[in-house]
């Protein structure tokens, strides 16, 4: 992937996920809105690791053994997002995670809602699990990924003109940046036009489509 990095308007927040997948533990579904013990967290995030490295040893830019570690210590407290269970290490080395998204599907457990996620966009509507899923295909297809590289979050239509969706995408691993994109509805069908991490769609999405999110392109 070549996602650009080139000056926004607003800075894209950690986002949340459409991994809907929702496993049962041994003992039935958790809470999904309650923190997972640490226990959990752990098996998670080295699952996660396990299945990346594997599929993407290029990418790689921690030490297992250091990271092996990191995470047998007490993890941060973290917190719910729909790309999974957000924790983040603020003094990380650089062997060291800085961050990780523990995805749903790893953890057992899948929360309703998002109180956090509700104000990320000022702008646009929900969209339905199944257009989410759509686009999700479509962005693997496009970036040659699979499962457990990033979740499809924030996916909203937009109430200026409901042609166009907004997306984004958050890597479970800090391996790239936060992505955001666009599509729009073709002969009955969605089709991503855009995406990266700054001026993504210009020429492409209506100015008042990127305004009602709080993205803007170049003048000339």
């Amino acid at each position: 992937m070549n996602f650009r990095r080139i000056g926004t308007k607003r800075t894209v927040a950690f986002a949340t996920s459409t991994l809907f997948v929702a496993l049962l533990s041994a003992c039935g579904p958790q809470n999904g809105t309650q923190r997972p013990d640490d226990t959990v967290l752990r098996k998670g995030i080295a699952q996660l690791i396990q299945t990346f490295e594997g599929k993407y040893p290029k990418l790689k830019n921690w030490n297992d053994a250091a990271v092996k570690i990191q995470i047998e210590k007490r993890l941060p407290l973290g917190n719910s997002s729909e790309a999974g269970w957000h924790l983040k290490w603020p003094a990380a080395t650089s062997d060291e995670l800085s961050e990780v998204y523990v995805p749903w599907g790893l953890i057992g457990q899948m929360p309703e809602t998002f109180p956090a996620d509700t104000s990320h966009y000022e702008g646009g509507r929900n969209v339905p699990s199944s257009v989410i899923q759509d686009i999700r295909r479509q962005f693997q297809v496009k970036n040659n990924i699979g499962d457990y590289f990033s979740a499809i979050t924030n996916v909203r239509y937009s109430t200026v003109n409901s042609k166009y969706i907004i997306f984004e995408s958050v890597p479970y691993l800090p391996v790239t940046d936060i992505a955001y994109g666009w599509a729009t509805a073709t002969s009955g069908a969605w089709k991503i036009l855009d995406y990266g991490t700054a001026t993504v769609g210009c020429g492409m999405v209506p100015a008042n489509v990127q305004d009602e999110f709080g993205y803007a392109c170049p003048t000339q």
